[in-house]
């Protein structure tokens, strides 16, 4: 395959983000030098957010880490020396060989979740490797566990709404989400809903963007979240 340096890629967004969206690739010379929306995907149409807008800065950034570091100082004093990649394995393999010799290989916790999900940093090695060395097992879902279980026992399958669906809705309701700021081209569907007679209830413990967007806003205290719910599933039985 014969790496093509000069023209305007179609690519998709790696980040761990709802929209994924769709991005042409600028490049001059085999370098990118610009990251835009692409205009012909049917639900991101072309915008996108100020983090993937500016990801050449971040690509090409003259303090972007390229080498492994060893902290030769306190935790916090910015401190690091460039060590070999051999020597990064060594002191890692090292410091595992000692936790499992003294605690157990369930002492190390592979506390993880998707970031960037390129083919070889997503749902890959990293599963393989810890099951090998026997490490503790973890559910690597930080943010959305009670509302794929919930899903799963409500519609029978594990999946979620077709953003184009939405449009349709009656009643769109964010708990605990920020859409103005983390799923900006949701919001797009949402007010398509509000013109059809919609209404949008946020509820979340602070008044972030998307609250002061809504048309309801429900405030909640931390934690009392399942108060909320099981309350909303009574009136819901009691009134059929």
């Amino acid at each position: 395959m014969i790496e093509q340096k000069n023209g305007v890629f179609p690519a998709v967004c790696p980040l761990d983000c709802p929209d994924t969206c769709g991005l042409l690739l600028h490049k001059e010379d085999g370098k990118i030098i610009k990251v835009t929306g692409n205009p012909e995907h049917p639900v991101t149409q072309g915008a996108i957010c100020n983090k993937v807008r500016n990801m050449t800065e971040r690509i090409y950034h003259n303090e972007r880490i390229l080498y492994p570091l060893k902290r030769t100082g306190a935790k916090g004093s910015g401190e690091f020396t460039r060590i070999s990649w051999e020597g990064a394995v060594q002191e890692i393999t090292g410091r595992y060989r000692e936790l499992i010799a003294e605690y157990g290989s369930e002492s190390i916790l592979p506390y993880s979740f998707y970031g960037n999900m390129g083919i070889l940093s997503v749902d890959g090695m990293d599963r393989r490797f810890f099951n090998a060395l026997g490490a503790s097992r973890l559910d690597q879902a930080i943010c959305n566990s009670a509302g794929s279980s919930g899903w799963k026992y409500t519609m029978g399958f594990k999946g979620g709404t077709s953003p184009e669906d939405t449009e349709f809705a009656d009643l769109i309701i964010v708990w605990g989400g920020n859409l103005m700021s983390t799923n900006m081209h949701q919001v797009v569907y949402a007010e398509k809903a509000r013109k059809r007679g919609a209404k949008v209830v946020v509820i979340d413990v602070h008044k972030n963007r998307t609250a002061q967007w809504a048309d309801w806003f429900i405030p909640l205290y931390p934690g009392t979240d399942t108060a909320l719910a099981l309350g909303v599933m009574h009136v819901l039985f009691r009134d059929g």
